[in-house]
């Protein structure tokens, strides 16, 4: 019988986890599957675990080629398959149970060209999400889209494990990866993204990825300041900007997908400080990507990393060590009405930067902190620290989310405790008995609008100190792992 599923397993090195890899795709409630694992010339016993397991399971294949990189082998598996949907799984990651049942009853009953689903980091064989940004706001809710015009956020998930394809949606715009890159990943499903007529998301968990130790061959997001990884992530944001040239409907997706990875390629901006090798290759690479994409609008990004990118772009290469270097502060000035980040280039003569690159347009990382909980029976409160310019120029609300999606209760109350001081307020009699919802705050303003989850930076000294917080009819306010943040146990 042809299988509806196919799923290409990229094996290289892997010989610790692929048991576990290999034992949860086999455990699948779907059956209608074949399995192809492909090994990438690995120097461990990779390779023989690959064809112990295609000995004892008629539906699992084992190939092995010369080593030429994760693209080509998922090309290959591609090209292998014989299903109407493909998944592509790094070897060292594990899928749920019903990850793949849920993610084919939504295929069939939507018609979609590609179904995404919720994704978890597994760290010591623990959830997190902590290690997600954007992500999580696209696994938040059910949709179903013909275009990614419909839902732009969705260009924050750029990973193919959590999702299956339409291998013939695949084959007939010629979508794979590029052979030789290693962040080969998100041009590919940007692309799908793109040219897919029906892109379906579920809320329901489906793939586990691993993060390894540092230095027990850890994967390539987690070495992303050595010189040769960020070069090949450049690359790779190059690649994917010139995949749309000459396409004038996919100029705004472009150009959004353009802020992220500047936002992704800023991540390691700190590496500059204590290496001049790392410092000469950022540089130069950020200028390209600038002088690439022309008169971008990058201010969503926030005040912060939209200073960096002009003192980048004047080659003020001092003065940004100098900036980076020094302690963090969100100290805030008001000019007409306006919160400006108080930092030394605001109104430094010899720049001549414009007061509107340290404007602050929406809370921004740094600029806000959230914590004053108080928790009884009936309500949570809290408390939120930011300028009050910040505030009148934008929208802000907080809500809590279930981990699967189902649910979302928002804060109705808001109050002025005083200058630079809000209270948000939320009644708990609509929250689901035994559930865990996450603590968001989201805001909307005139250059774009965002969510976050509370944690880390994010909250007050005094606010993460008081956690867990527990009242006395069993509600309990913690940090969660699995909600990447602050979040609600309701008994």
């Amino acid at each position: 019988m042809q299988p509806l599923l196919s799923i290409v397993v990229l094996v290289y090195n892997t010989a610790e986890y692929l048991p576990a890899c290999f034992d949860s795709l086999l455990g699948q409630n779907y059956r209608n599957v074949e399995i192809i694992a492909i090994d990438d010339s690995s120097t461990d016993d990779s390779l023989a675990i690959c064809r112990h397991y295609e000995q004892r399971h008629a539906n699992f294949r084992c190939l092995t080629q010369t080593n030429g990189g994760g693209a080509v082998v998922g090309n290959l598996g591609i090209s292998l398959a014989r299903g109407d949907y493909v998944a592509l799984v790094d070897s060292d990651d594990v899928v749920t149970e019903e990850g793949y049942s849920l993610l084919i009853a939504e295929a069939l009953a939507s018609s979609a060209d590609i179904v995404i689903g919720r994704a978890t980091r597994l760290i010591d064989d623990q959830h997190s999400a902590a290690g997600f940004l954007y992500e999580p706001l696209v696994w938040s809710q059910h949709r179903r889209i013909s275009s990614v015009d419909e839902f732009p956020e969705l260009l924050h998930d750029g990973f193919y494990w959590n999702k299956i394809f339409r291998l013939a949606f695949l084959r007939e715009y010629g979508l794979g990866m590029v052979p030789g890159l290693l962040y080969a990943d998100r041009e590919f499903v940007h692309k799908a993204y793109f040219y897919s007529r029906r892109t379906s998301i579920i809320t329901a968990l489906v793939y586990k990825w691993r993060t390894r130790p540092v230095g027990a061959g850890a994967s390539i997001t987690q070495s992303t300041t050595q010189v040769s990884n960020f070069l090949d992530r450049i690359r790779s944001v190059e690649i994917e900007w010139h995949d749309f040239d000459g396409i004038p409907a996919a100029e705004t997706y472009r150009r959004l997908i353009a802020v992220t990875n500047l936002q992704r390629a800023l991540q390691v901006i700190n590496a500059i400080i204590r290496s001049p090798e790392f410092r000469r290759v950022f540089i130069t690479a950020i200028q390209r990507l600038l002088s690439l994409f022309g008169d971008l609008d990058y201010r969503a990004l926030g005040v912060r990393r939209v200073l960096y990118l002009e003192l980048i772009k004047r080659d003020e290469v001092a003065g940004l060590c100098y900036l980076l270097a020094l302690p963090f502060h969100g100290h805030v000035l008001a000019i007409d009405g306006h919160g400006y980040w108080q930092q030394p280039f605001l109104d430094n003569p010899e720049l001549g930067l414009s007061p509107e690159t340290s404007r602050i347009d929406f809370p921004t990382i740094g600029f806000f902190r959230v914590g004053g909980w108080s928790l009884n029976s009936s309500q949570l409160t809290l408390e939120l620290e930011i300028h009050d310019t910040i505030m009148a120029h934008c929208e802000v609300e907080f809500a809590m989310q279930s981990l699967d999606g189902s649910a979302e209760i928002t804060f109705q109350s808001r109050g002025l405790k005083g200058p630079g001081m809000y209270i948000f307020s939320v009644q708990l009699n609509s929250a689901r008995s035994g559930s865990l919802y996450g603590l968001v705050l989201r805001y909307r303003s005139s250059v774009g609008n965002g969510q976050y989850r509370l944690g880390g930076q994010l909250l007050t000294d005094s606010g993460a100190a008081v956690l867990p917080l527990n009242a006395d009819n069993g509600y309990q306010l913690l940090y969660s792992a699995p909600m990447g943040g602050v979040s609600l146990r309701t008994p």
